[in-house]
């Protein structure tokens, strides 16, 4: 699914992790990204909280550090809100869309609006890239299931 407006992305993929569904959508909560998502690094400002709905985070990445909120959690699904300030707000989804023993189909779902001109052209170069980010995930995600 692709839809693009003049301020706003939303992109949708699906991807498989080889792992029962339980196991792979924790893969996608805050300190499940750290197993396998190079340089994720979530900062808590209540270091006693990282999970469940209402968990709040920030990430560095390329300069711009994002605050994250975990708006819902379940077996099936996590959404996050996720504000970078003067660039983009809105959120991103993980949905469990099918399972087959040992593995899970997820969808991914970023629906993200800009705040800026700068936050225009960043998710420009985001809804250019975003079908090889995607892909790089499974590839990361395998990788990290074959390390102990």
């Amino acid at each position: 699914m692709i839809l693009r407006m003049s301020r706003t992305v939303l992109r949708a993929t699906e991807i498989t992790v080889e792992l029962p569904p339980e196991q792979a959508m924790e893969l996608f909560t805050p300190e499940g990204e750290r197993r396998w998502a190079d340089g994720w690094d979530p900062q808590y400002p209540q270091a006693d909280r990282r999970e469940g709905r209402g968990v709040v985070f920030t990430t560095d990445h390329g300069g711009h550090q994002t605050t994250w909120v975990m708006v819902d959690h379940g077996p099936e699904s996590v959404r996050y809100a996720r504000v970078t300030p003067g660039m983009t707000a809105g959120t991103v989804a993980v949905d469990l869309v099918g399972s087959g023993g040992h593995s899970a189909r997820v969808r991914v779902t970023y629906d993200l609006t800009a705040l800026s001109s700068a936050g225009e052209s960043w998710l420009d170069a985001f809804d250019a890239d975003y079908d090889t980010a995607i892909g790089d995930w499974c590839t990361e995600i395998a990788a990290a299931l074959q390390r102990p």
